[in-house]
């Protein structure tokens, strides 16, 4: 029924369209019939509209070189319209059943770290509301480039994203070798969601209580102490840079493969300092094997009231966010997109999602496409300027 009244409420709009140039120009009146032939595509079937539509176009061509037939012209044109109108209901059927299958998440680094963490919820409560399986494929390697290439080249259909921290998307083109693919043109980010607070921890062996401490204790013996990290060039190793050039310190880095080695790293004491998020070792602060001495973030943490920042600490403050994002090949059709775009913010709207995420210390914000671009771009070059600034380098031999 709704169909049958678009297409007479179309019908009346297209008789009627030779007075549109009169009113508001050819240009004009050409834009506002696309428009309207798009829209009605929307209600109909694609298939069906292939057939017809193409009758309709061999007929305003035909009645068109009689340019006194302006009434066949224009029933040509409705029936092109109509047939447009058929085919967009098909179009929205497909897209109702989708997904049909089992969709999949590539997490871009091993297990146990915390865009695994956070994918692997995000996946859960996704498949609770389509009442499929979302499946979460570990993909590590080159600071998250492999799992990221994964993704660029995989098929443009909805079934495959990559659920990522910034580090192959808005830092690792800062590389060498530069990455082998274009992130800025070859993905297209559905939603942020998710945002993952850092400390500074150390092991409890170190005899250093506070950030000045370590501070005092790592440039009287420069060189001498070692930081892990997630990765060579992973966000979490130039944060710890970042601090060391700010503290005016010198340490030697090691590079772990993922969040979890590095943790393993520190509590066996193989490196002495290390930048990580408050989930990874929030139960080691705890039992007392780690110690925290400053956060990353700008205020306090909830679940961590005790720890001051790095302002508190002596050093500035960085405007850096660690945040986890939902990213799907280019030419994924706009559709798509922006039906992930909702599905994710609704899932950070729940409240259930919410609380496991504080409960686990990350932060359950969300942004939207449009606003993740804008803060993307914004990125960048903060990225480019501290890389450079601090000297860091990051390529690999």
């Amino acid at each position: 029924n709704t169909s049958i009244r678009m297409i007479m409420v179309m019908h009346t709009i297209m008789v009627r369209g030779p007075a549109i140039p009169t009113i508001m120009g050819p240009d004009t009146a050409t834009t506002i019939r696309m428009v309207m032939i798009t829209g009605i595509r929307r209600i109909t079937g694609i298939a069906t509209s292939t057939r017809i539509s193409r009758e309709g176009v061999r007929l305003v061509r035909n009645q068109g070189s009689h340019m006194g037939n302006r009434n066949s012209a224009r029933r040509g044109f409705c029936i092109t319209a109509a047939a447009g109108l058929l085919a967009g209901t098909r179009s929205f059927a497909q897209t109702a059943k989708y997904p049909s299958r089992p969709v999949k998440l590539i997490v871009p680094s091993p297990p146990g770290g915390g865009p695994d963490i956070v994918g692997r919820l995000v996946a859960q409560h996704l498949a609770q509301r389509w009442g499929r399986q979302v499946l979460i494929e570990n993909i590590g390697g080159a600071s998250g480039q492999v799992g990221a290439l994964a993704v660029v080249r995989a098929a443009a259909d909805g079934y495959t994203l990559l659920f990522s921290p910034p580090t192959p998307i808005t830092i690792a083109e800062n590389f060498e070798p530069k990455p082998p693919y274009d992130a800025r043109n070859d993905l297209v980010g559905a939603a942020l969601i998710g945002r993952n607070p850092a400390l500074i921890v150390i092991n409890s062996a170190v005899k250093a209580n506070t950030l000045r401490e370590f501070i005092a204790l790592a440039r009287a013996q420069p060189d001498k102490l070692f930081f892990g990290s997630p990765g060579l060039g992973n966000a979490l190793h130039l944060i710890a840079e970042i601090v060391a050039v700010q503290a005016g310190i010198r340490m030697t880095h090691v590079p772990y493969k993922g969040s979890g080695a590095a943790v393993v790293g520190l509590l066996g004491g193989d490196v002495q300092f290390l930048v990580q998020s408050a989930e990874a070792v929030k139960e080691h602060v705890k039992s007392g094997r780690l110690r925290a001495l400053a956060t990353i973030e700008s205020t306090r943490l909830e679940a961590f009231p005790e720890v001051p920042t790095l302002a508190e600490s002596g050093l500035a403050n960085l405007n850096i966010m660690n945040w986890y994002g939902a990213f799907m090949p280019a030419a994924t059709p706009r559709e798509l997109v922006g039906f992930w775009e909702q599905e994710l913010l609704a899932v950070a709207q729940d409240p259930a999602f919410s609380r496991r995420m504080k409960d686990m210390s990350f932060d359950p914000v969300a942004f939207g496409t449009q606003e993740f671009a804008r803060m993307m771009a914004a990125e960048r070059p903060q990225w480019s300027a501290a890389i450079k600034s601090a000297g860091i380098t990051t390529r690999k031999d």
